[in-house]
């Protein structure tokens, strides 16, 4: 899969929400997700572009969907997942191949990765509210230390389809009353970075 995504922080996140029901989008889940990520074996995914990280998940609300996955009873309060993303693809956004799977042990996985020689760096916290029209989802995230942004992402299963699911973000964007120039393609992760070396 593609995930064509972009970021830009949010001025009033509030009136934000607002805009995205009358727009159409329907407010799922709320969640606590912490991410930890690694950096490489043989090489330094900051210089490639990559990332790869263990996420949990920890569900703080459910969705009232009934279609929604997250309502099944098999579905534990908190769920780790391990990701792999390749680098940006063209431009603008933050596009890129995403690879993502379950884990059943946070802590085991940790110790796996340090063990094959991957190192733990920066941990990025955050509050995400999803929502969802269609086929496009918008996260309205708390990131700690870093404040309000809002994420609008597409799926797509080809680099083909790429360009079509751009525009629509961008249209959708525009409708919530920001621009393209506003979006970053600046990972939280690097944000979070930068602020600890000015603070350095």
């Amino acid at each position: 899969m593609i995930e064509v995504e972009i970021k830009l922080p949010v001025r009033d996140r509030r009136n934000l929400q607002k805009k995205l029901e009358e727009d159409g989008f329907v407010k799922s889940h709320l969640v606590r997700e912490t991410d930890r990520y690694f950096n490489g074996v043989d090489r330094d995914f900051k210089k490639t572009d990559e990332a790869f990280r263990i996420r949990k998940t920890e569900w703080l609300e459910r969705s009232a969907l009934k279609e929604d996955s997250v309502l099944t009873d098999d579905v534990p309060e908190q769920t780790t997942y391990i990701t792999y993303k390749g680098p940006k693809l063209g431009n603008v956004g933050m596009s890129r191949e995403e690879l993502e799977t379950t884990v059943g042990d946070a802590k085991v996985m940790r110790e796996i990765l340090i063990s094959l020689g991957y190192r733990p760096v920066q941990s990025v916290v955050k509050t995400r509210q999803y929502y969802s029209h269609k086929d496009m989802t918008a996260c309205v995230d708390q990131v700690e230390g870093l404040g309000d942004y809002l994420e609008l992402e597409v799926l797509v299963d080809a680099e083909g389809e790429r360009p079509q699911a751009l525009k629509r973000i961008k249209e959708q964007l525009k409708k919530l009353g920001y621009s393209m120039e506003e979006t970053t393609r600046i990972s939280y992760l690097s944000m979070l970075e930068e602020n600890v070396k000015m603070k350095w």
